[in-house]
């Protein structure tokens, strides 16, 4: 009896100070920017619950030197397995264009629901992703945990050579007509703080607008 109250007391105690397992698995995943054979990339991921159901969109931006400008939209199921969260996709695109700030037009779309990710170990250190979506990078660190409520529209801004801007990328922006963010992400207290205009600092920045009935 005493082993059991002290197993089980280990048990509460993991669950309550580790924080990927005290907190929802609702959020905002990013990688940094990866360097890839010609060029880089840059991979996030948006879980959100619906009806007690766990799902997710997944989107990765590719740029290559030849090629100009890729996303790439993963959207399916979440599930959990021990540590991990098991993500599988049940649709798949690729949009794509040459110049930077175009309307990215669609490419393809093509059958995935064989494919199977993984996000963990839920425990100390970055997440990891086992693969990214199309294949380049294994185990990819997503160290950016963002709170978050889902259709928020919610971007990175991040330098690039190819572009005359910093590059403003992300989720659910659509119909954001130019306006600034509504709120700036503060890694360091990990909360959302006013926006008080963009900052200039190494490394990915993330930015919140105003949800509207036109994101």
């Amino acid at each position: 009896m005493h082993k059991f109250l002290v197993a089980g007391l280990f048990s509460l105690i993991f669950f309550w100070t580790n924080p990927n397992f005290a907190k929802s698995l609702d959020g905002l995943y990013f990688s940094e920017r990866l360097p890839t054979e010609n060029g880089y990339l840059i991979l996030g991921i948006e879980i959100f619950t619906e009806k007690g159901n766990s799902f997710y969109n997944a989107q990765e931006l590719r740029f290559q030197k030849s090629r100009g400008w890729e996303e790439v939209l993963f959207v399916g199921k979440v599930t959990r397995e021990g540590q991990d969260l098991v993500l599988v996709p049940e649709a798949c695109q690729i949009r794509a264009t040459e110049t930077w700030g175009k309307k990215m037009a669609l490419l393809r779309r093509f059958d995935c629901d064989h494919l199977e990710f993984r996000l963990g170990p839920f425990g100390p250190g970055p997440l990891v992703l086992s693969v990214s979506l199309l294949g380049t990078w294994k185990d990819v660190p997503m160290p950016y945990v963002l709170d978050h409520h889902p259709g928020d529209p919610v971007a990175i801004r991040f330098d690039a050579p190819q572009i005359t801007t910093e590059g403003i990328w992300g989720f659910h922006l659509n119909g954001l007509g130019g306006k600034d963010p509504e709120k700036s992400w503060n890694p360091s207290k990990r909360i959302w703080e006013p926006f008080q205009g963009y900052r200039s600092q190494p490394g990915l920045q993330f930015y919140r607008w105003k949800r509207t009935f036109s994101n």
